[in-house]
């Protein structure tokens, strides 16, 4: 299920969208006003965000795209009463973004969102094969290479090597795997679920005597080529 994150001060237009956009099938997180917007986006972790351009506060909805561009490529979707050519200028210099002005249609909302959303899968399918010493490893198709030999991997087994492999050499927190993988707070409730994941993974990948997933009680678990130390 995709998440969607809006951002909008017009409390009717906003649950009004977030109501349409759960009827198909998004899950969406729905805010008011500029303040905070980021501490929400970190936690969310959303596919897309539907930003209005004037909100209430003191960050207006295009400081709000810079921040979030800053950090990551995740699509935005700006909304706005304005109609100057400045802010539509201004709207599409932040890259991987649409503008649509008000009033607007729920229907075009949707349609400008699944477009947002395909064009991103698009381009992280083309980004998103890794290369782990002899292995290759494609989230999209839970695939790792190693020859001739291919394996398939399983959901959980797939997000986790993807998650590794995009902080390769870097321990990443038990709690955060748990945080980002199962959506689970109580990271004691997928311990048991992680650990076997690991396990399977080291099965896999110790074909490749430069691979190896360290794992330290307090500092968690990483990735790292052997020959990079």
């Amino acid at each position: 299920m995709k998440r969607i994150l809006i951002v909008e001060d017009d409390v009717n237009l906003g649950t009004t969208l977030t109501g349409a956009l759960e009827m198909q099938d998004y899950e969406v997180l729905y805010h008011t006003n500029g303040e905070q917007v980021m501490t929400k986006f970190r936690e969310f972790k959303p596919d897309a965000v539907i930003l209005d351009v004037i909100l209430n506060g003191s960050i207006d909805g295009f400081e709000i795209g810079k921040l979030i561009r800053a950090e990551y490529n995740t699509p935005i979707l700006f909304t706005t009463s304005r109609d100057g050519n400045e802010d539509f200028k201004q709207g599409f210099s932040i890259k991987n973004s649409d503008y649509v002005r008000k009033p607007y249609k729920l229907m075009e909302i949707a349609l400008r969102l699944e477009n947002l959303l395909s064009i991103q899968k698009r381009n992280v399918k083309k980004e998103s094969t890794f290369q782990i010493g002899h292995f290759s490893f494609s989230p999209d198709e839970q695939s790792l290479r190693y020859d001739y030999e291919k394996i398939h991997l399983n959901n959980y087994e797939s997000a986790v090597l993807d998650l590794l492999c995009k902080n390769i050499d870097t321990f990443i927190s038990r709690k955060e795997i748990i945080e980002q993988i199962w959506h689970e707070k109580d990271a004691k409730l997928k311990e048991g679920s992680l650990n076997n994941i690991i396990t399977s993974l080291r099965k896999y990948l110790n074909q490749d005597c430069h691979i190896e997933l360290e794992s330290r009680i307090k500092l968690g678990i990483k990735l790292k080529l052997k020959d990079a130390e």
